[in-house]
């Protein structure tokens, strides 16, 4: 499989990349896989990371997977300004994230971060309301949005 660039870019300005390996490419949707090179929080070693990203959607999809082939968690990224070209995916992120354990308990992660930017003028109102329906979208159909990803995926992979 090919080397692809994720780029994510930060409200702030700030940047970070991340090498993955292409599964899968269309203009609509680029799949992603990533294998963690060490241990980080409670995902061991060799944690496999599945990435999805889509051009007109307001979020990605992140599925983590353990070494055993365990799912340890789906995450989604809320998102904007997604670009898909041949060797790289960039998007915005906008700071709030849902995380959903492999019982479906669902977690939003840093709410509070979105409040202090929107006080602090770095993101509109217009971007907070995206983010709100983002949320509800997530939230009410993670299942079937996980279900298409999967859906997309390549055999091998």
């Amino acid at each position: 499989m090919a080397e692809f660039l994720e780029v994510k870019r930060r409200l702030d300005g700030s940047a970070e990349e991340f090498v993955c390996e292409l599964l899968h490419r269309t203009e609509r949707v680029v799949v992603v896989r990533f294998t963690l090179p060490r241990a980080i929080g409670d995902m061991p070693k060799g944690t496999t990371t599945l990435g999805w990203f889509w051009a007109r959607r307001p979020y990605d999809l992140y599925r983590f997977v353990a070494p055993d082939g365990e799912v340890l968690r789906h995450r989604f990224d809320v998102v904007d300004e997604v670009r898909i070209s041949v060797d790289r995916v960039e998007y915005l992120d906008l700071i709030v994230d849902v995380l959903v354990s492999p019982t479906g308990e669902i977690t939003l992660e840093d709410e509070d971060e979105l409040r202090r930017a929107a006080q602090r003028g770095r993101i509109d109102e217009r971007r907070v309301e995206a983010i709100e329906r983002a949320l509800t979208t997530i939230t009410r159909e993670w299942r079937r949005i996980v279900r298409q990803a999967l859906a997309v995926l390549p055999d091998e992979a």
